[in-house]
């Protein structure tokens, strides 16, 4: 049933019933567990298509990298990098997948009847579904948010990781840190133990005097910023030494001596995901280090654009799918429907059309033909209208 009693005597129990009428009913409850299932199914379905096409091109990687320990070395490595690249997975396509998951458990919902017998009681549709639903996308949200926030955000070079190995070398793409104007170059980089082989950062001439410097070192090893310590990296056995570094006033607060004599500290905040696919690297960013980064006077202002549209589409995607809650039922339970298959088709068009709507904008922001906080709100302006314009669709 819809409605509920709550225990107790009437007075002194205004919070109590108020509690009472936000709990879910039996119903609430069942369409709530059902739209999960249906998530945890469509999840489950895309990280084994996922993991059986890749490892169907890959499984020799697994081999070469197993150092010939058979299955017992294999099978942990397949199950450790696909259980990493699930963390990813399922942060790119929990969006689509909440999507289809409401379209799902509506049109489940409408076959066996089930709604029909609160429409005949007088019960508006949106009070027996929206509840359910958006507590359902909640959930799901704050699973997402979870999984950025607290794994992913630390974890990105597992994104670009080799298959069975623990050690992975990518090619360094150079890179200028805009507060002290430092290419940061090298060899190789491993973002895993935050080491870069063979680094050459050139300093300018308003770092080394007169003339630029090429500052190499066998090894460099970065070190975030902890406390008042700065963050930067420290190269090993440096050639100039750095006596012999004319340095500048300011460029002594960029470059400064280690402990040991043969060592040189180089301060900033460009890291090792910064120079290796940091375009890719950068949705996956906890909230705390996307706001950190475009604060920071290392990052060019195209860098820093992408970032600010990643953080405000971050803020604006659980009401985006809010939305599409709203715009999914009035479709499914439209007055005058053609058939299931036909409601299904409409709904999903809609719904898509607002997710891709999300990769448009990204385009816009990066052309910088709008803002990126205008860009990333963009769909949510256009979606509110829909929203409203379809509510009077729905059968009562």
């Amino acid at each position: 049933m819809i409605s509920r009693e709550c225990p107790g005597p009437v007075a002194g129990l205004s919070a109590t019933r108020m509690l009472c009428r936000l709990m879910l009913t039996i119903f609430e409850r069942s369409v709530f567990r059902q739209f999960l299932v249906i998530n945890a199914i469509y999840f489950c379905v895309i990280l084994g298509l996922f993991t059986i096409i890749d490892l169907f091109d890959n499984v020799d990687d697994f081999v070469l990298n197993s150092n010939g320990g058979g299955l017992l070395v294999i099978v942990p490595q397949i199950l450790t990098h696909y259980g990493k690249m699930g963390l990813f997975i399922f942060d790119a396509s929990a969006v689509p997948m909440v999507a289809i998951s409401v379209l799902t458990t509506l049109l489940l919902l409408k076959r066996k009847g089930q709604i029909k017998p609160f429409l005949s009681a007088g019960i508006p549709a949106y009070r027996i579904l929206v509840p359910s639903l958006v507590c359902g996308v909640c959930v799901m949200m704050g699973l997402k948010m979870l999984n950025r926030e607290a794994l992913l955000g630390n974890a990105v070079h597992h994104l670009h990781a080799g298959r069975g190995s623990s050690s992975t070398q990518h090619r360094v793409a150079p890179r200028y840190d805009y507060a002290s104007q430092i290419l940061i170059d090298g060899w190789s980089v491993y973002p895993e133990s935050n080491r870069i082989e063979q680094p050459a950062f050139v300093l300018p001439p308003e770092i080394a005097g007169n003339d630029m410097i090429c500052l190499k070192a066998d090894e460099g090893l970065f070190y975030a910023q902890r406390g008042s310590r700065p963050s930067g990296w420290l190269l090993k056995s440096t050639t100039p030494r750095f006596e012999d570094i004319p340095l500048t006033a300011a460029g002594k607060q960029f470059v400064l001596q280690s402990r040991q004599g043969q060592n040189i500290f180089v301060v900033t905040d460009v890291g090792p995901d910064l120079i290796y696919k940091a375009r890719e690297s950068s949705a996956f960013l906890s909230t705390a280090q996307l706001i950190s980064r475009i604060q920071s006077p290392a990052i060019d202002r195209n860098t820093a654009r992408d970032l600010e549209f990643n953080l405000h589409a971050r803020l604006v995607e659980p009401l985006l799918v809010i939305l599409m809650v709203w715009i999914a039922i009035p479709i499914i339970l439209q007055r005058e429907s053609r058939g299931m298959i036909a409601a299904a088709g409409n709904c999903g068009f809609w719904l898509f059309l607002i997710i891709g709507s999300t990769y448009a904008v990204r385009f816009l922001s990066g052309s910088q033909l709008v803002e990126p906080v205008q860009a990333a709100w963009l769909p949510v302006l256009l979606t509110a209208p829909l929203t409203v314009w379809m509510l009077d669709l729905v059968e009562t």
